[in-house]
C-alpha cells in the first residue's frame, strides 16, 4: 500500500510541490517578521500568518494531486486505472493527503508556538537590560545658531532623568549616552556597548519661540525602527513635549511600565527664559573648568533672579560653588557657605529633589560631619536610585572612612549606572588604591585611559599607583604626559625626584614652591606631602595642623590616603584625625 503510494506521489510531483510551498512559507515569514515591527501591528498578525501557511500545507498537497503544471499550462492529472473500490479509496487517499500536509506543516507550526515560547530564559539581569533598556543619544541641534547646541543637549538630559523615575526600565546615564557625540556608530555596536536593548535618536530645531522636536526609538539589535514622532510646540510648553515623549518611549517599550497617566516630566519653572538660562549654566558647568563653573554660576543666577523658587538652578548654583573648591581653587571658607544656602532652598522648596539632598551631603563632608553626610547620602539614594553621581560621592565618603567593601560595591553600582564615565571608571582605580591594591589599582587606572589617554584624574591615579609601587621611573613618566600641571602636580614630582635619589632636584623645586614672589599659591596638605618624603615628619605635621586651620578639603584623606602612612603613629596625628572626625 505504502510502496504504490509513493510512487503515485511521485508521478503527480506531490514532493516538488511541497518543497516549493515550503520555501516560499519560509520567505514570507522572514520577511513578515521585521515588517509587523517595523509597522507596529498587533502580535497576533505573525501567529495568523503562521498558522495561515501551515494551513496552506495540505490545500498544496491536494492541488498538487489533482493538477500539473505542464509547458502547455494547468492540467488534470491523468489519474491510475479505474477501481472497484474507488469511492471508498478516494476518502481514504483524501485524509491520507491531508495528514501529509498537516506532518509537513508540523514542525514550523510547532517551532512557532513550542520552541520560540521555551527558549532559555536570559538571567534576571540581562532580561531588565535587554527587554526594557533604553540608551537615549545626545539630539542633534538642527537649529540654525550652532551656539543652541546646550539646549538640544538639556531636552536630552531632561528625558533621561523623566526616564530614569520609571519603575523597571534601565536607562543608561547622561554620561555615557554623552559619550557617543558627534560620533559615527552604529546602533548595534551602542547597545552591545551600553548593555542595552533600544536606542533613542533624535533632532532640535529651535526658531524663535517655536521648537521642533523628532525621535526615532531603535531596536539595538537589528536596527529597525519601533518608533517614530515629531512634536511642533511652542516653547513654554517645552516640558509637555518632554513628557509625552517619555511617555511614548516607555509605551513603546512596555506598556506595562506606565501604570499611571502622571507626569513623568514635572515643569520645573514657569519660566522658559530661567529654563533656558538654566540649560546654559549646565553646559557650561559640565566643562569642569574655572572659566566655565564661573559662567555657570553667572547663568544659575540670572535663572534665580527671574524664578527664586526654580529648586534645580539653586542646586546648580550650589554645586557650582563646591566645584570651584576643587577645580577652580576658591576658598572652602567662602565657597561652603554660598553652596550651602542654596541647597537649603533648593531642598525647602522641593523636599524630595535628590539633588539637594547630595549637594547638602558634600556640604557636610567639607565640614567633616560624616554622620550626616552619610545620611543625606542615603536619603538621595533611596529617592533616586538610579542618580549614578549619589553612589559616586558616597563611595568616597566610605573610601574617606576605611570602609573600602561598602566603597567599592557603591562604586560598582556607580559604574552599572553609568559604564562609560571616566571619573566614575576611574574611582574604581582609586578605591583599589586606598585599600592598598596597587596592582589591582594599576590595572584599573590603565583601563579608564584606554576610554580617554589624556583624562588627567587617571592619569594622576595611575602615576600614583606606580608611586606606591616604588616604581618610581614609571610614575615620573606618567607625571610627565599631564596636561594639567598646577602647583600641587609640581609638589608631586618634588616627591618621585625625591623617591629616586634626586635630592638636589627636589629640595629645588620645593623652595619654589615656598616662595611667594615666584610660585602660584600650593595647598600646605600638597606641601606636607613631600616634607614626609624628605623625612622632615616636624615640618609635614606643621603644615598638616596649619591645613587644618585653612580647613582645606584635602584632609579629607588623612584617614586612608598613603602619603600619610609613615605619620600615622605620631600622637600629634592621631589629634588630626580627631580633629577632622576620623579617629
Amino acid at each position: 500500500m505504502l510502496v504504490p503510494l509513493l510512487a503515485e506521489f511521485k508521478r503527480r510531483r506531490v514532493f516538488r510541490a511541497l518543497i516549493a510551498y515550503g520555501i516560499a512559507a519560509f520567505a514570507v515569514l522572514q520577511i513578515s517578521e521585521p515588517v509587523t515591527h517595523a509597522l507596529h501591528l498587533p502580535e497576533w498578525t505573525l501567529t495568523f500568518m503562521v498558522v495561515a501557511l501551515g494551513a496552506g500545507f495540505p490545500i498544496v498537497i491536494l492541488l498538487a494531486w489533482a493538477f500539473d503544471v505542464s509547458p502547455s499550462g494547468i492540467e488534470r492529472t491523468v489519474p491510475p486505472r479505474p477501481d472497484r473500490h474507488a469511492g471508498l479509496a478516494g476518502v481514504r487517499l483524501t485524509l491520507v493527503l491531508v495528514g501529509v500536509g498537516l506532518l509537513a506543516a508540523a514542525p514550523g507550526v510547532s517551532w512557532h508556538f513550542l520552541a520560540r515560547r521555551t527558549a532559555p530564559a536570559l538571567p534576571e539581569h540581562a532580561n531588565a537590560s535587554r527587554t526594557a533598556s533604553v540608551a537615549v543619544l545626545p539630539f542633534v541641534n538642527m537649529s540654525r545658531e550652532k551656539d543652541d547646541e546646550y539646549f538640544s543637549d538639556g531636552v536630552t538630559e531632561e528625558v533621561i532623568n523623566a526616564l530614569a523615575n520609571v519603575e523597571g526600565l534601565h536607562v543608561v546615564s547622561r554620561t555615557s549616552a554623552f559619550a557617543f557625540k558627534g560620533k559615527n556608530v552604529s546602533v548595534r555596536t551602542i547597545g552591545e556597548e551600553l548593555a542595552v536593548a533600544t536606542v533613542l535618536e533624535g533632532s532640535v530645531r529651535r526658531e524663535g519661540r517655536a521648537v521642533r522636536i523628532t525621535a526615532q526609538l531603535v531596536n539595538a539589535a537589528d536596527g529597525y525602527h519601533l518608533w517614530s514622532q515629531t512634536y511642533d510646540r511652542e516653547l513654554r510648553n517645552v516640558f509637555m513635549v518632554e513628557d509625552e515623549l517619555a511617555h511614548s518611549i516607555v509605551q513603546a517599550l512596555r506598556p506595562r511600565l506606565v501604570k499611571t497617566t502622571s507626569p513623568l516630566v514635572r515643569e520645573a519653572t514657569a519660566s522658559i527664559d530661567a529654563h533656558d538660562l538654566y540649560l546654559r549654566g549646565r553646559h557650561f558647568a559640565s566643562k569642569r573648568t574655572e572659566q566655565g563653573l564661573k559662567r555657570a554660576i553667572d547663568l544659575f543666577q540670572q535663572a534665580v533672579d527671574l524664578d527664586p523658587s526654580y529648586a534645580l538652578a539653586h542646586v546648580g548654583l550650589a554645586d557650582s560653588n563646591l566645584l570651584l573648591i576643587e577645580y577652580g581653587r576658591a576658598r572652602l571658607a567662602d565657597a561652603n557657605p554660598k553652596a550651602k544656602a542654596h541647597a537649603q532652598k533648593a531642598l525647602e522648596l522641593d523636599h524630595d529633589l535628590a539633588e539637594a539632598h547630595v549637594s547638602l551631603a558634600a556640604i557636610s563632608e567639607n565640614e567633616f560631619d560624616w554622620k550626616e553626610a552619610e545620611r543625606k547620602y542615603r536619603r538621595a539614594i533611596e529617592l533616586r536610585p538610579g542618580y549614578a553621581t549619589a553612589h559616586h560621592w558616597y563611595a568616597l565618603l566610605l573610601l574617606r572612612n576605611g570602609r573600602f567593601a561598602e566603597g567599592r560595591a557603591e562604586a560598582e553600582r556607580a559604574r552599572q549606572l553609568d559604564p562609560v564615565s571616566l571619573i566614575i571608571n576611574n574611582l574604581i582605580g582609586v578605591v583599589s588604591m586606598y585599600a592598598r591594591e596597587y596592582p589591582r589599582a594599576i590595572g584599573e587606572f590603565t583601563r579608564t585611559l584606554e576610554l580617554d589617554p589624556a583624562f588627567p584624574p587617571a592619569q594622576r591615579g595611575l602615576r600614583d599607583a606606580y608611586f606606591y609601587s616604588s616604581r618610581y621611573a614609571d610614575a615620573l613618566a606618567v607625571h610627565d604626559k599631564l596636561s594639567e600641571k598646577g602647583p600641587e602636580e609640581v609638589a608631586c614630582r618634588a616627591q618621585i625626584l625625591l623617591a629616586l635619589g634626586d635630592r638636589a632636584a627636589a629640595t629645588s623645586l620645593l623652595r619654589e614652591l615656598e616662595d611667594p614672589s615666584t610660585a602660584q599659591p600650593v595647598s600646605p596638605a600638597s606641601l606636607a606631602g613631600v616634607y614626609v618624603f624628605l623625612d622632615e615628619k616636624e615640618q609635614a605635621l606643621l603644615l598638616l595642623e596649619r591645613a587644618y586651620a585653612e580647613h582645606d578639603f584635602r584632609l579629607a584623606g588623612l584617614k586612608t590616603d598613603p602619603d600619610w602612612d609613615p605619620l600615622r603613629s605620631d600622637p600629634r596625628f592621631q589629634r588630626l584625625l580627631r580633629q577632622v572626625n576620623l579617629e
